[in-house]
């Protein structure tokens, strides 16, 4: 009996020791499970504005004159502007600011309304000359129509005109008839307020970069003086007026001239009335 308990007793540590051994080797326990995931759906959404119902533009422009406007040769004639056969700037810079109101329930036709600011110069890229110099001002009010040929998209192409109330005024300086041992002298002549009708007709662009911003940028050309020319005798050398109608006999700096010019011009456009639509595709 005392045999086989030793036996058992020897069995049982034999077995406890090899489980003991077992459970020290094997430090870590891998498992296997297997995971069902549901797959992932993609859902594709676009974005549509709509046409904006105001537009507000605020453009700065490069004038180059055209016609009797530029000056002579590039530069200022005395002769040429005492006579009337130029007006003698070539140069100008300016500013407009046009609102724009939807007449066209898909954005196409459109009713505006402008106020702008020019400034000449016979000496904008050049320093006066020994022939004098002249300045020119020009405020500008007008109405007008736009058409766009791509009202919806972000670029938007359009094209369109206004007819311009115009006030013009300025002065020159024009140099006396000198010898050549005298100073150079220049007397200042004071051009006087002048009302005239015209026109402009341009073609640009906006890209609209935000629901409520964007750029333009277009060409345009403007008539200020096609209606009301009209030529005035100066009651002083100091005094003048545009004078752009001719006369008979002929008046001092009178003559048919046109106070025309092209622009290019660029700036902001603020967009109002703006509508986000999302859709989902299928």
């Amino acid at each position: 009996m005392k045999r086989i308990l030793c036996t058992f007793l020897v069995f049982a540590l034999a077995v406890f020791g090899s489980i003991n051994l077992y459970a020290q080797n094997k430090k870590y326990e891998i498992r296997y499970d297997t995971i069902t995931v549901e797959k992932t759906r993609v859902i594709r959404i676009v974005t549509v504005r709509t046409v904006p119902v105001v537009i507000l533009q605020l453009s700065g422009s490069f004038n180059s004159g055209a016609l009797e406007l530029q000056a002579h040769n590039g530069g200022f004639s005395k002769n040429d502007f005492i006579n009337g056969k130029s007006f003698g700037a070539r140069v100008g810079f300016g500013v407009d600011l046009t609102g724009k109101i939807r007449l066209h329930k898909k954005g196409y036709f459109w009713l505006n309304a402008l106020a702008g600011f020019r400034g000449f110069k016979s000496d904008f890229f050049a320093d006066k000359t020994e022939e004098g110099a002249v300045v020119y001002n020009q405020f500008s009010w007008g109405v007008g129509m736009d058409y766009f040929i791509t009202p919806a998209d972000k670029v938007k192409y359009f094209i369109g005109g206004d007819i311009l109330g115009i006030l013009i005024f300025g002065k020159a300086l024009i140099p006396y008839d000198i010898t050549i041992y005298d100073p150079i002298r220049y007397r200042e002549v004071k051009i006087n307020n002048a009302f005239r009708i015209g026109y402009s007709i341009y073609a640009g662009v906006e890209y609209a970069f935000e629901k409520n911003v964007g750029l333009n940028f277009g060409f345009k050309f403007t008539h200020a003086n096609l209606f009301l020319k009209k030529t005035t005798v100066p009651t002083s050398d100091n005094e003048a007026y545009l004078n752009d109608d001719s006369s008979s006999p002929p008046v001092l700096y009178g003559g048919w001239k046109q106070f025309a010019y092209g622009s290019v011009f660029a700036g902001m456009s603020y967009y109002f009335g703006v509508k986000e639509k999302r859709y989902k595709l299928p």
